[in-house]
């Protein structure tokens, strides 16, 4: 019963992780025509530990007892606090993709109306996903300061990184490769002390 129990709590710091992977369309003719790309986003999410009480005990799955767990299925009142070892993780919390296409790319006329040359983006974002977006507002695709890195000698795919703080709403782009591990072990280690 215990193990089923939330002993995480979010703090609202997040990691976004996205890469453009684009998809041949079949009506392209010498680069006019129409273009797809699609954009994977992956969000981790920093989560604090929780010691869970019931009547004042500290409480775990290898420490409650049968009648605790009685307690518990008939509604007692557990109580969620910070733990005092203040261990903080990352975890998955979403993972999933967007679909962008343009029907007419490649080419500026007057001629051609607007809805043609509009990127439309296609609802695949239930069916093609890991979880619920927890910030579907935000995203580093489109984004003015965003650095897309290509590794393998430019054969890799294109990826970018950036931390975003819901009580700041602030979104900080990183470097994926060289700024990305580093940034994370700081926000666990930092806030451990």
């Amino acid at each position: 019963m215990l193990d089923s129990l939330p002993t995480y709590k979010g703090t609202g710091v997040y990691i976004l992780v996205e890469r453009i992977y684009p998809r041949d369309s079949i009506t392209n003719w010498n680069g006019i025509g129409s273009t797809t790309v699609q954009v994977h986003k992956m969000v981790y999410e920093l989560y604090q530990r929780q010691n869970v009480y019931l009547d004042g005990e500290v409480i775990t799955p290898t420490t409650i007892s049968l009648w605790q767990n009685i307690k518990i299925l008939f509604g007692a009142k557990l109580v969620l606090e910070n733990s005092t070892n203040e261990s903080f993780e990352f975890v998955l919390v979403y993972s999933g993709s967007k679909f962008i296409m343009t029907l007419i790319d490649g080419i500026s006329s007057r001629y051609i109306p607007g809805f043609l040359k509009k990127a439309w983006r296609l609802p695949t974002e239930r069916i093609l996903s890991y979880g619920v977006d927890p910030i579907p507002g935000v995203s580093i695709y489109g984004h003015k300061a965003a650095e897309f890195i290509v590794r393998d000698g430019g054969k890799g795919t294109p990826e970018a990184a950036a931390k975003y703080d819901v009580n700041t709403n602030q979104l900080i782009m990183v470097h994926s490769e060289k700024e990305l591990p580093d940034l994370m072990r700081i926000l666990k280690g930092v806030r451990n002390k």
